[in-house]
C-alpha cells in the first residue's frame, strides 16, 4: 500500500518543481551572456565552456540582474536594479560561490545597509543616514554584539560598544531616536523605545535577547498602557493594563498562559469582574459586580456551565486522577 503513495508523492514533487521552474522562466524577459572582455556569447557556448563574464537578466518586473561568474560559479558582484531603472538597489559580492558581502542603496545611490562576512563566525553591519554619513557600525559573532560605534546625523560619535558592553543607540535614516539599549556581555539587558515625538514608548528588560523581567509601555502622551512581567519571552506573573491612564485589567500568567484570578475595573479602582483562569481557559467561578449586587457564573475548561455541572465535572476529574495506569497509558 505504501508504494503507490510514495510514487504519488514523487510525482507531485516533480510537478511542483516543474511549476516553480516554469514560473521562474516566465518571469524572465531576456538573458544576455557577456564575456569578461565585453563580447556576447551564445547561451550554449556559455554553458559548455564556463566562460568568465556576466549573465545579464531582465525580469518582467523591470529589474535587471547582472551576475558575475568565473569557471561556472558566481565570483564577483551580482547587482539588482530598481524596477525600470539603471540605479542599483542591491549588490551581493561572491567569492568562489560564497556570498561575503551585501549592500543596498536608495534610489539616489546612497548606501542604506552593508553586511560583510569577516570570518566564518564574525560579521559586520553598517547603516547610513539619508545624507550619506554612517549611522552605526557593528560587529557580531552570531547574535552576540562585540563592538559598535553609533553616530549622530552630524557624524559625531554618541555611544559605543566595546568588548560586548556599553550603550547602543538606534536612529532612523532621518536621525530620529528609535531606541536606547544597555548592553552587557554582547546582549541588551535593558531597552527603551521612543515615539516620533521622542516620548518613551516602552522600557523593558532582557536576558540574552529574550524579554525577561518587567516591561512598561506608554502612550505618546506619556500615560501608562501596560505593566507586564516576562520570563524568556513569555508573559509570566502579574500584568496590569490601562486606558486613559486608569487601570482597567489585572491578570496573571504562568509561562504564557492565563492562570489565576483576572480582575476588571471601572475608573481604575471600582471592581467590576473577577474571573478565574486555568491553562489559558476560564475555569471556575466568575463574579460580576454591578449596582451593589454580585452575579455569579461558572466555567469549566472555557465552557459556561452551571454550578452543579461544574461540581460534577470536578468530582469526575478527581476520580480519574486517582486511577492507576500502566506504562502504556491504559487502565489496569
Amino acid at each position: 500500500m505504501k508504494k503507490p503513495f510514495f510514487a504519488f508523492l514523487g510525482l507531485l514533487s516533480v510537478i511542483l518543481c516543474g511549476c516553480k521552474n516554469s514560473n521562474e522562466k516566465e518571469d524572465v524577459v531576456s538573458e544576455r551572456y557577456v564575456h569578461k572582455y565585453g563580447y556576447a556569447i551564445a547561451k550554449e557556448d556559455w554553458e559548455a565552456r564556463n566562460y568568465p563574464g556576466q549573465v545579464v537578466t531582465t525580469l518582467r518586473t523591470g529589474v535587471t540582474v547582472t551576475a558575475t561568474y568565473d569557471n561556472g560559479i558566481q565570483h564577483g558582484p551580482t547587482t539588482y536594479t530598481y524596477p525600470h531603472s539603471q540605479a542599483v538597489e542591491h549588490c551581493d559580492l561572491y567569492n568562489l560561490g560564497t556570498k561575503v558581502k551585501e549592500i543596498s542603496y536608495d534610489p539616489a545611490g546612497v548606501p542604506i545597509r552593508e553586511w560583510i562576512q569577516l570570518s566564518p563566525t564574525r560579521y559586520s553591519i553598517t547603516l547610513w543616514y539619508k545624507g550619506g554619513s554612517p549611522m552605526r557600525v557593528e560587529e557580531f559573532v552570531g547574535e552576540e554584539l562585540l563592538d559598535g560605534q553609533y553616530f549622530t546625523a552630524k557624524n559625531e560619535v554618541e555611544s559605543k560598544i566595546d568588548k560586548g558592553a556599553g550603550q547602543r543607540i538606534c536612529r532612523d535614516r532621518d536621525g530620529a531616536l528609535l531606541s536606547r539599549e544597555v548592553v552587557e556581555a554582547g546582549y541588551a539587558v535593558k531597552k527603551e523605545t521612543f515615539y516620533p515625538n521622542s516620548s518613551p514608548e516602552s522600557i523593558a528588560y532582557y536576558l540574552r535577547g529574550a524579554l525577561h523581567g518587567e516591561k512598561r509601555t506608554f502612550s505618546p502622551q506619556g500615560e501608562p498602557l501596560a505593566i507586564e512581567e516576562w520570563v524568556n519571552n513569555q508573559l509570566h506573573g502579574k500584568s496590569t493594563y490601562f486606558k486613559n491612564g486608569n487601570r482597567y485589567l489585572e491578570t496573571t500568567y504562568l509561562y504564557g498562559q492565563k492562570n489565576g484570578i483576572e480582575r476588571h475595573f471601572v475608573d481604575g479602582d471600582i471592581l467590576a469582574q473577577e474571573v478565574v483562569w486555568e491553562n489559558d481557559l476560564k475555569h471556575g467561578e466568575a463574579l460580576f459586580y454591578a449596582k451593589g449586587k454580585i452575579e455569579s457564573h461558572w466555567f469549566y475548561a472555557g465552557e459556561s456551565v452551571s454550578k452543579h455541572k461544574f461540581d460534577e465535572l470536578n468530582r469526575l476529574d478527581a476520580i480519574i486522577s486517582q486511577l492507576p495506569y500502566s506504562s502504556e497509558g491504559r487502565q489496569r
